[in-house]
């Protein structure tokens, strides 16, 4: 694995520890997840990954409305 040495402001880095520690990651790991997000957005966001199949329930589909009641432009 590739080292790189990287040159914040004090303010930015702050900011990322914080969130690093927040989110239960070691700073590497939190730096790591923010470049791969980056570099590579065609992936699904992990809170949709987390939130996707969990719906438990029904949805209660309308019936589409008679023709006479559409109004059309």
């Amino acid at each position: 694995m590739a080292q790189v040495t990287l040159y914040l402001p004090d303010e930015v880095a702050s900011k990322i520890k914080r969130a690093a520690k927040r989110s239960g990651q070691s700073l590497s790991a939190y730096v790591t997840g923010l470049a791969k997000r980056e570099v590579d957005p065609a992936r699904w966001p992990t809170s949709f990954q987390k939130l996707y199949g969990s719906w438990e329930g029904d949805f209660d589909i309308p019936e589409p409305p008679p023709l006479d009641d559409i109004v059309l432009p």
